[in-house]
Order: structure tokens, then sequence, then C-alpha cells
């Protein structure tokens, strides 16, 4: 998900510009990970699938990457989707219109906000979409396309919402401020911090959130939202991309703009520094054997243990800003990206690409 333009780097601003405004979906099976009220299981339920944000999949992907549909928005596509029971598909777009796409790739509904929507939408136990936008408020909207409910705050909404199994929603904002909501829009708690929140927050199975700052700072609050210990990370954790994800055993790792992956234990210690040559824009992504796999703007893509112990790497042959996604037979998929400018510069007339990669772990490959 972008920022605005004032925080993006020159080679960002290219990138986006020159972005094929589109959705594409590959086949794949169904998940099943969480249930909804009725006990239906919602394949891929929010950013990075689970709040633990581990985006790791029950099911196997696709053995073969067929392209089933292409769906068109009027605006740059940096919405993650989420997946609902019945299939359908629901993605933002920087047209400000939050979309329900059939499996069979046809609107289904389009539900229009009062601003850009990049933040990812989740979905509820009781089915309803909730996301986040430009124009500062959090949504949530019915299964029909309907508006259940607005909560309006005090800065831009790039931060995807996270939900627990409660209903509970929680989502960063511009203004500084970490919002919990209850399932009805009530506002349960905010906690304030120093600087805008971009990333989203992860839910520890202990009920303990974690986020970044687009200073550079990772937070750790109890489910009351009272501070439990903080943690800086480097100067920044580029905004909207690398979000904390958390082990089962409550390790939380993230990445950061200097290069390095960080691993903090329960108690807030740093216990990893995984350097890359490069910036970590990406959400790292684990496996059931606790394997951390990560890109950077080094052009690799690598797994390590959880001691930082490496286990391989591939070299993709671009930019990896896409957070890895795994399927249960440890195929690992993601994106990179390609800047193809006049005579090598950024921002040339040439137009950026994107590539998606799939790596069964079976491979070990250094380079």
């Amino acid at each position: 998900m972008p920022t605005t333009s004032k925080q993006r780097t020159a080679l960002e601003k290219a990138l986006y510009s020159l972005s094929i405004i589109s959705l594409i979906i590959l086949a794949c099976p169904a998940c099943h990970a969480i249930e909804t009220e009725e006990g239906t299981s919602i394949p891929w339920q929010m950013f990075r699938n689970n709040p633990l944000h581990n985006g790791l999949s029950a099911s196997p992907g696709p053995k073969e990457g067929t392209l089933e549909w292409r769906f068109h928005t009027a605006g740059n596509v940096t919405s993650s989707p989420a997946v609902g029971p019945d299939g359908t598909v629901y993605v933002g777009s920087e047209d400000g219109v939050l979309y329900a796409v059939t499996p069979e790739g046809k609107k289904k509904w389009g539900f229009r906000a009062e601003g850009g929507i990049t933040s990812s939408p989740a979905i509820g136990p009781d089915g309803s979409i909730y996301v986040g936008s430009r124009d500062k408020k959090v949504y949530a909207v019915k299964n029909d396309g309907t508006l259940r409910w607005a909560y309006e705050t005090g800065g831009e909404v790039f931060s995807s919402p996270t939900i627990t199994a409660d209903g509970a929603v929680y989502i960063g904002s511009s203004d500084n401020k970490l919002y919990a909501l209850g399932r009805d829009g009530s506002l349960k708690w905010a906690f304030e911090a120093p600087s805008p929140i971009s990333s989203s927050p992860a839910i520890g199975e202990d009920g303990n959130v974690y986020f970044g700052t687009n200073g550079g700072v990772v937070f750790a609050l109890n489910s009351h939202g009272e501070l439990r210990w903080r943690r800086r990370v480097g100067r920044a954790i580029y905004p909207s991309y690398s979000s904390p994800a958390v082990t089962h055993d409550g390790k939380v790792f993230i990445g950061s703009e200097n290069g390095r992956l960080y691993g903090i234990n329960g108690d807030g210690k740093v216990i990893l520094r995984a350097q890359t040559g490069r910036a970590i824009h990406g959400s790292p992504a684990f496996d059931a054997e606790g394997t951390v796999y990560f890109g950077s703007y080094d052009g690799n893509f690598y797994a390590i243990t959880r001691d930082g112990r490496l286990k391989w790497s591939y070299k993709a042959g671009g930019i990896i800003e896409s957070s890895p996604a795994l399927g249960g037979d440890g195929t690992v998929y993601f994106g990179t990206g390609e800047l193809r400018g006049a005579n090598g510069r950024v921002g040339g007339s040439t137009p950026s690409v994107q590539k998606a990669h799939c790596y069964g772990d079976s491979r070990r490959k250094t380079g």
C-alpha cells in the first residue's frame, strides 16, 4: 500500500505511477483457516490472512500459474484482496471504491468511499467487510455492499484492519493513533504513538497487539490498549509496507529501512538482526517449522531460521516490496518489481515490470 507522495522516494513514486491498473487472480483451491459465526470457513480473511499476520495458508497453492480472470478498476490496486466463504474477492482501489468480485471475475458490487483505498479489506465473523480510506474513515460494509457504519479518525488511513474472533477491529491512522473498535463501530480505546501508523497491527494468541510506526518504533500493547513495551528498529518502518508478524509463542518479526529484519521476544528484547543489503519493505511470513521468509530491496528472497541462520536465498532479479504467502504444501509466493527507465535512470518512460514468483522450499539455492 503506498503512502502520500511526500513520503515516497523517487523510486517508489515511479513504480506506482507506472503500475498497471488491474487485479489479477490465479487459480487456487479453497483454504480453511478462520470461520464465520455460522461455522463457514473464510479462505483468506485479511491482510496476511490471520491476526498473527504470518501469511500462512492451510491449503496448497496452484500447481500452475493459470490466469483465471482479470478485473479492471479506475485506479491503481495496491490493496491486497480478501476472499470470503463463497469465493467472493474483496479489494480496494485508489479510485475510492471497495469492490466485491465474484469467483468468475464479475463485479458483484462496489462501495464508494470519499477517498482512495489502499488499505486491505478484512472480513469479520459476521460477514461484514472492514477497510480504511484516505478520507480518514474506517468503514464497515455489509456483504450486500451497503454501509453498516463508519468511524472517522483524525488522519488518512493506510493501515489495514485486523479482526479478532469477537469481531473487534484494530487499525492505525496517520493521526498517530491505533484504534480498537467494537463490532458496532464504537471506540473501545485509542493509543497515541509519536508518529503516524501506516503498518497493520498483528494480534498475538495472548491478545497482545503489535504495530510499527512510520518513525521506526515497534509497540506492544495489552488487550486494553496499555503499553507493554516499545522498541526502536531503525530510523523508519517504510510506511504501509512492513507490518509485524507474530509467532505462536509471541515472538515478533518486522523489517526496517536499514536493511535488517528484527526479531523481538515477548519482553521487548531484540533477539535477531538479520542484515540484508537494502531496505525491507514487505512483511515476513512463517511456516509450521518456524522458518521466516522475507524479501529485500537487494533483490534477494530469504529463508532463515528464527535464530538468524540462513537456510537458503533466491536471487529474484528485481526489488522485492511484496509480502510472501505460503501454501500448505510449503510453496512460497511473492512478487518483484523491476524499474526499467531510460538509460537505467529512475523515472524513465519505460513501464515498470512486475513479476510473480512461486518457489518450493524443498530447493536450496544461494546467490
